[in-house]
């Protein structure tokens, strides 16, 4: 009797493993020390989450359907390390919640998801390629950090042939009457060979909330804008690998078209190299060169990750930015506005996926 008991539960223990066995449950943790010599004109030393990735769970799973055809989903929600709070009230799974098809076409996603402008040439810009989450550009008015995500979105994106793999996104807006209000466009391809791999992607927003970028935009006289008739980004992306050397480039352009009548264009530059000068440590390097009408935003780098193992990672940052011709304050992405033309953010953290 014991020896049928055992086997029972041993087989029910397989059956549920096998069952789980197409569900991955994932997520990162970060949080570090930080201290900004400026914000509003004083110093501030804080706990920062976030620094080399963003604070996420999330679940990812497939079925298989037979002839090659899957079932895919995906549910991912982001938070604060620091305080245990979302950044999207009222959006359980504000990251990510999506559900389709793939197979020999391609891939079908539908549902809250980031534009193809942040997934394939937001990969390549400082912020994501040197694991630093102060060197997105000011306001993320090019979507590169993915701070906004469409709702209501169906993708496309197609098999690769020989290296290339193309990318449409629709995002409904849902408005009766008038298709094109609160609509989102997004497109684009990648490239792979090797150690080299580039981007190109394009996206329109109609009428974006300008959420996120609201204090931005206050320190340029643009303040009283709370929702962008349509924001308008084309995006290009490099990268290339050498021996222990990682180099990237990334180059986006966004027009802001504006319910006042005006359409002012943000210009980003970024260039960028990691060097793994030992088994457990990289060196980065960064420059970053914002520009908005008669404004721009020179921002440097420098930090170093050191490998505790393959999932948890030590690190310290600096980043410095100066702003100059007609922009009188510095703003690095998550430090909030200085009180002069410079600022600098020094962390120590430690980052931790699962």
């Amino acid at each position: 009797m014991k020896k049928l008991l055992i086997a029972i539960a041993a087989t029910g223990l397989a059956a549920g493993a096998q069952a789980q066995s197409n569900v991955t449950i994932y997520g990162s943790m970060d949080a570090g020390v930080a201290y900004v010599n400026n914000v509003g004109g004083k110093s501030v030393m804080r706990l920062d989450q976030g620094t080399m990735q963003p604070d996420r769970i999330g679940f990812r799973g497939s079925e298989d359907l037979g002839g090659n055809l899957k079932a895919n989903f995906q549910l991912e929600t982001g938070f604060y390390t620091d305080t245990g709070a979302q950044p999207a009230g009222g959006k359980l799974f504000n990251r990510m919640s999506v559900v389709g098809l793939s197979g020999d076409f391609g891939a079908v996603t539908m549902g809250h998801m980031p534009d193809i402008v942040f997934d394939y040439v937001g990969k390549l810009s400082n912020g994501f390629q040197l694991t630093n989450w102060y060197l997105f550009h000011p306001g993320n008015l090019d979507s590169l950090a993915s701070t906004f995500q469409p709702d209501n979105a169906v993708r496309y994106t197609s098999p690769t042939f020989s290296g290339l793999t193309l990318s449409g996104m629709y995002g409904f807006g849902e408005v009766a009457g008038d298709n094109s209000k609160s609509r989102n466009l997004s497109a684009g391809g990648t490239y792979t060979n090797g150690a080299l791999r580039v981007a190109l992607a394009y996206s329109k927003l109609n009428d974006r909330p300008v959420g996120y970028a609201a204090p931005f935009l206050g320190t340029v006289g643009l303040g009283a804008v709370t929702t962008f008739s349509s924001l308008t980004t084309i995006a290009t992306g490099i990268g290339y690998t050498i021996d222990n050397v990682r180099l990237n480039a990334a180059y986006t352009q966004v027009k802001l078209d504006l319910p006042t009548g005006v359409s002012p264009k943000q210009k980003n530059l970024d260039l960028g190299a990691a060097w793994r000068y030992a088994k457990a440590d990289t060196l980065n390097f960064g420059y970053s060169l914002s520009k908005l009408e008669g404004s721009r935003w020179n921002t440097f780098s420098l930090s170093n990750v050191h490998a505790l193992s393959k999932r948890t990672e030590l690190y310290v940052q600096a980043a410095y930015q100066r702003a100059g011709g007609d922009a009188q304050f510095a703003f690095m992405n998550g430090t909030g506005a200085s009180g002069g033309s410079s600022q600098l953010v020094t962390t120590v953290g430690m980052h931790h996926s699962f």
